[in-house]
């Protein structure tokens, strides 16, 4: 009877431990899901603008394609730092600052996509670079070499 009790109550008792969890990781994970999303589509439509902008050739399902291939990295990636977060205490949020570094990364994208049918490119190092030295006050002159025309 001991060993019975003992039997049943352990995977009663996990089942619920595990459902909160996952639970709480679901509410802290679709809100950074849709942002993904939004951002990925965003990157996507302009994407798509660029190359029609410029001429080039493109197949809308290997733009599909390539564009599900990150979102299920992306998703994947949410996931992942969510349940790590809720797992540790919601103590450092790492979501946070995950997600939007996930957002940079198709911001950047984005800012190029837009630029370039203009003729400009963007340089993300010296970008990073002038945000790391805006502390020191930085010369207008550094600014004009972060966005600079294409020689044609």
């Amino acid at each position: 009877m001991k060993n019975n009790i003992i039997t049943q109550s352990i995977p009663g008792g996990f089942s619920v431990i595990a459902s909160s969890f996952i639970a709480q990781s679901l509410e802290h994970m679709i809100p950074w899901l849709i942002v993904t999303f939004s951002v990925v589509v965003c990157d996507l439509m302009f994407g798509i603008r660029k190359c029609l902008l410029l001429g080039e050739e493109f197949r809308f399902s290997s733009a599909v394609r390539r564009t599900m291939g990150k979102m299920v990295t992306y998703f994947a990636f949410v996931c992942m730092v969510v349940m790590i977060n809720i797992a540790s205490g919601n103590k450092w949020n790492i979501d946070v600052y995950s997600c939007l570094f996930v957002c940079f990364i198709e911001f950047c994208s984005i800012i190029s996509n837009i630029l370039k049918p203009k003729g400009y490119n963007f340089n993300l190092l010296k970008a990073l670079g002038l945000f790391g030295k805006k502390v020191l006050d930085v010369e207008k002159e550094d600014m004009n070499e972060i966005i600079t025309k294409d020689k044609e």
